[in-house]
């Protein structure tokens, strides 16, 4: 029996993958599609699926987003792990949308550099002035601002390759920082 952390955990990941596909699509590219010859040939109703399809993705996953968020991991009375939102220990919302999207084969897509970069630079706000170097390793990605100052000497990021999260950490030399990560991962940081 899995746990509401590890439900949880999982219908989060799957939930960042839909939200991430979505936001994604280009809905400029859709509409442009649609009045081509090859998008021209589709029904109506096939044509407005596609046209609504990415709001309506991103709005089930926003959905899905307020449902994790009051069925998240807690602990009762006694220490024990429940769901914050029903006080029960196997949790049946998170069981069944965590089955649900297993069922659709919804599965957390690798991060990639380009991803990596992306996440990073709207972290740091897409300063001018701040370029970035990627570094990939096994679990994901460290960024790094490539020129010297007051950001690069102060923290540096880590974009989770699985999850596509992103972490803070200390100016640390990569391999010490891979290590602390790997650690981070198990919770034994």
């Amino acid at each position: 029996m899995r746990t509401a952390s590890q439900h949880h955990g999982h219908v989060r990941e799957r939930v960042d993958v839909i939200m991430l596909t979505a936001l994604r699509a280009d809905p400029v590219a859709i509409d442009t599609f649609l009045t081509e010859p090859g998008g021209t040939r589709l029904d109506s109703s096939s044509k407005e699926f596609l046209r609504e399809s990415r709001r309506l993705t991103l709005a089930c996953a926003a959905v899905l987003t307020r449902i994790l968020g009051a069925h998240r991991p807690g602990r009762d009375p006694y220490g024990d792990e429940t769901c914050a939102g029903c006080g029960t220990p196997d949790c049946r919302t998170l069981k069944g949308a965590d089955d649900i999207l297993a069922a659709y084969t919804v599965h957390p897509l690798p991060v990639d550099r380009a991803e990596a970069w992306r996440r990073a630079d709207a972290y740091l706000g897409g300063a001018p002035g701040t370029p970035l170097t990627i570094e990939e390793f096994d679990d994901g990605f460290i960024a790094r601002p490539s020129t010297p100052g007051a950001v690069a000497d102060r923290f540096l990021l880590v974009v989770d390759r699985r999850s596509g999260s992103l972490t803070r950490w200390p100016v640390l030399p990569t391999e010490q920082l891979i290590d602390d990560y790997r650690r981070y991962q198990n919770g034994v940081l």
